[in-house]
């Protein structure tokens, strides 16, 4: 189990505080200290934060946090995710507590800096030895192939519906589609990806608005801008639009399609192009039979489970007629058959049984 502290990533881990004259302590995340006024951030629910004022006059005391308390709000908000089957994943979230451990080791932080280290290395260890972790369960990677393509496609489903942005999750759909689009996840990956789509519609909006009004902005700086000034500002913008075009590369030289939104005119171009081209396709797939073709299966199977042949042979049968390149269908065929051949030789052997 996580520390408690995990658990609230929005309080704060740092033990700042103002106590007033009348003896009232306000806890919080102080921002300046004044001749006139004292300013601190007060958490006052999970997802709203104040600024508050108070007169320099009123308050009696001032805890201000050290370097180790500063740094450990930082780590404090560090949960392990819920999906991931990368220990990669895990090595990044690691990197920032090992460096709080070496650099501030006698802080009194240092206990919940190692629950929460154990819990990560905990958690890659498994990763390492072959497991999954989709939604919070640890499955073994160990599988058949079918049923590696069936964990495969929740992953990559998970992972969709945690995005921070559309891109994100039509990445995660991307690799879905390549490598699990037999899988069961895949006719519920395509709404989310149609979904997606709608919304990345609404971010190239925005990110093309945002990008003419800052292209117009430099071109008035460059023209109002002192000779030495100028040259100051077009070496920046270059740098940026060569730090936007290596991102891009990024993306490509991995051999993916789908970029994160970028200020970079031809970039949100092919990306509105993708989107229309991907939603038109997208928008043909049946997953409304695709999904009925997986309820037929599990039917099959629950079936075959209770010894019921006939109703599993009819069960498979309509699956296979609605979408026949499930993934499941095959081991469950194969199933079905040695189940069949089974109940055949107890059938032979039962006469011989029965003879005097």
């Amino acid at each position: 189990m996580l520390i408690s502290l995990l658990c609230l990533p929005w309080a704060s881990a740092a033990a700042e505080s103002i106590e007033l004259q009348d003896g009232t302590t306000v806890e919080g995340k102080i921002l300046s200290v004044g001749p006139e006024t004292v300013r601190i951030e007060v958490q006052s629910s999970p997802t709203i934060r104040e600024e508050k004022s108070y007169p320099r006059a009123e308050v009696a005391k001032i805890r201000r946090s050290g370097p180790d308390d500063l740094a450990f709000e930082d780590i404090a908000r560090i949960t392990p995710p819920g999906t991931a089957d990368n220990p990669a994943v895990y090595d990044a979230l690691l990197e920032p507590v090992r460096l709080f451990m070496k650099n501030y080791a006698y802080s009194k932080h240092m206990p919940q800096a190692r629950r929460l280290s154990a819990t990560l290395e905990s958690e890659r260890a498994r990763l390492a030895a072959g497991e999954v972790k989709v939604d919070g369960e640890w499955i073994p990677r160990d599988a058949a192939p079918a049923e590696s393509a069936e964990i495969g496609g929740r992953v990559q489903l998970s992972k969709m519906k945690a995005a921070p942005d559309p891109a994100a999750a039509l990445a995660a759909f991307e690799v879905l589609e390549k490598d699990h689009a037999t899988s069961s996840s895949y006719p519920e990956a395509v709404p989310v990806a149609l979904a997606s789509i709608g919304k990345l519609r609404a971010s190239l909006v925005r990110a093309r608005a945002d990008l003419d009004r800052r292209t117009r902005e430099q071109e008035q700086g460059l023209q109002l801008a002192s000779e030495d000034r100028r040259l100051q500002m077009e070496a920046g913008i270059a740098q940026e639009k060569a730090a936007v075009q290596a991102q891009i590369e990024r993306v490509k030289q991995s051999g993916g399609k789908w970029l994160p939104v970028l200020p970079d005119a031809t970039a949100l171009e092919d990306l509105s192009r993708l989107a229309d081209s991907e939603d038109a396709r997208l928008g043909k797939v049946d997953t409304a039979k695709m999904a009925a073709a997986v309820q037929a299966a599990r039917a099959a199977r629950e079936q075959l489970q209770s010894g019921d042949l006939q109703g599993t042979t009819t069960s498979l049968d309509e699956a296979k007629t609605l979408w026949p390149q499930y993934g499941q269908l095959a081991p469950l065929q194969e199933s079905l058959k040695k189940a069949q051949e089974e109940a055949a030789r107890q059938a032979k052997e039962e006469p011989k049984t029965a003879a005097p």
